[in-house]
């Protein structure tokens, strides 16, 4: 039994046959990449100088698959001139130096791929030139896949896209056209070349689940904490998942577009057409589970713009949220100065005004000093008979107002109490006492006759004193 179909619907159908079968054509060449991949030997130049090119070969070893490994070592012989009949001995003393260090080396990269419980040997070349070597050896044992640093590792950077190193750019453009090469960079893929065409790491060039694998552990260990620069990376991330999954999306588009047209030419030449019933019915199956896969690519796009734009909008917050922080903190940090300022001078206040204090102690002291004898020699001028006598105002001192015991001429030309005067000096006076100017020095000189004349008055008795009072 035959199913007579619409031209338009076989069109549509074919088309789709068409396109399921490039699909299906890609998805099996896929499969088969990861078969050869993982079946076919895996080469890795490296290079000896302290273990440079360690990351290369981890790389590899985490993102292939394979367990097969070739370590490729381009080695250039160091020119000595050593003028004179030791030149012989001398270039050939260093020359095996040099080539037992890059052994010991490179034994160190097998020590590495049998912790990472892979089998790998060892590739020795010599040559003048590291692109040369490597070269010579893909044309001679037929390599298929080569991995290499595209720069050195500490010229990596999460912005880098192109290669920098010289001998990765050589080897990108001369080597053979059935040679796959992975140039990396510190641990990332850096680009790769398939079958003579350069591709980018954040088109398609790798496998899906490498280059997603990449990205996350570029994200995860290039951030390790919440910080705007996280954000950034993050964005930049779902941008290019973004731009690959629309990218992905129209290419179907343009194979369906093209089986169609395909198809509609086949029609052409074909009149008529009679296709068995099962068959239609898978045809037209095919056909609507490439429209659902483009729509879920579609899907997969506006999801990813979708996402983008919630962390566009969640990213200006946080830094609108920063902004006031920051505003908040200045005005905090400005008040508190002042609060400090203002704090010293209050202090500077109390200082002074604690100094004044204790100079004002100070004199109560030594006045309360004074009162205390002057009270004391009180007690005793009324206690004593000859205290009742009226003693000359010469005998007196200006300051104490009391007899003289020890009286001193100062630079005033008057005399006082020793003790006196000298704690007038004491607590910074530098004026005269009686006449209230200041005086040329600050010496004292013992007046001895006003002290015997007060000595021989004291020891007069009073009715001696009051009989010459009466004479």
């Amino acid at each position: 039994m035959t199913l007579k179909i619409p031209i338009r619907d076989m069109v549509k159908m074919v088309g789709s046959l068409r396109y399921q079968q490039g699909i299906d054509i890609v998805e099996s060449m896929k499969t088969s990449k990861r078969e050869t991949l993982v079946d076919e030997k895996i080469y890795v130049a490296v290079s000896v100088k302290d273990l440079e090119n360690k990351s290369t070969l981890v790389w590899a070893i985490q993102n292939s698959g394979g367990k097969d490994f070739c370590i490729v070592h381009v080695h250039q012989p160091i020119q000595i001139s050593v003028p004179g009949e030791m030149f012989h001995d001398q270039k050939v003393r260093l020359y095996r130096k040099d080539k037992e260090k890059a052994h010991k080396n490179l034994e160190k990269y097998l020590h590495i791929c049998r912790q990472m419980q892979v089998t790998a040997e060892i590739i020795y070349i010599e040559m003048d030139t590291v692109e040369e070597g490597i070269l010579q050896l893909i044309s001679q044992c037929r390599v298929t896949k080569l991995v290499m640093g595209a720069a050195a590792d500490r010229h990596y950077s999460m912005r880098m896209r192109n290669l920098q190193s010289k001998k990765a750019i050589y080897i990108h453009r001369e080597a053979p056209v059935t040679c796959q090469i992975w140039f990396t960079c510190n641990g990332y893929l850096i680009c790769s070349r398939e079958a003579g065409r350069t591709e980018n790491l954040y088109l398609e060039s790798a496998s899906p689940i490498s280059l997603r694998q990449s990205e996350i552990t570029r994200v995860n260990e290039s951030a390790p904490s919440y910080s705007m620069v996280k954000n950034d990376d993050g964005i930049k991330v779902i941008v290019t998942e973004a731009e690959n999954s629309k990218r992905k999306a129209r290419f179907e588009a343009s194979k369906r577009d093209e089986a169609e047209k395909s198809a509609v030419d086949a029609l052409k030449k074909v009149p008529k057409v009679s296709v068995n019933k099962c068959f239609c019915l898978e045809l037209v199956s095919n056909f609507y589970n490439s429209k659902l896969q483009a729509k879920q690519w579609e899907t997969v796009y506006f999801e990813e713009l979708k996402r983008r734009k919630e962390i566009d909008k969640a990213l200006r917050e946080v830094k609108g949220d920063i902004e006031k922080m920051r505003s908040e903190y200045e005005i905090q940090i400005a008040e508190s100065d002042m609060v400090i300022r203002k704090l010293k001078d209050k202090y500077t206040l109390s200082m002074e005004a604690l100094r004044k204090l204790r100079e004002e102690q100070e004199e109560l002291k030594i006045e309360l000093r004074e009162v205390s004898k002057l009270k004391s020699k009180n007690e005793e001028e009324e206690a004593s008979p000859s205290n009742h006598r009226e003693p000359p105002q010469y005998f007196i001192c200006p300051i104490t107002q009391d007899i003289m015991e020890d009286p001193h001429v100062a630079a005033d030309g008057f005399t006082y109490e020793g003790e006196a005067i000298r704690s007038w000096f004491e607590r910074g006076h530098e004026t005269s006492p009686m006449i209230n100017k200041r005086l040329p020095h600050t010496t004292l000189v013992p007046n001895l006759a006003l002290r015997s004349a007060i000595q021989e008055w004291l020891q007069v008795p009073e009715s001696l004193n009051r009989s010459c009072d009466s004479h």
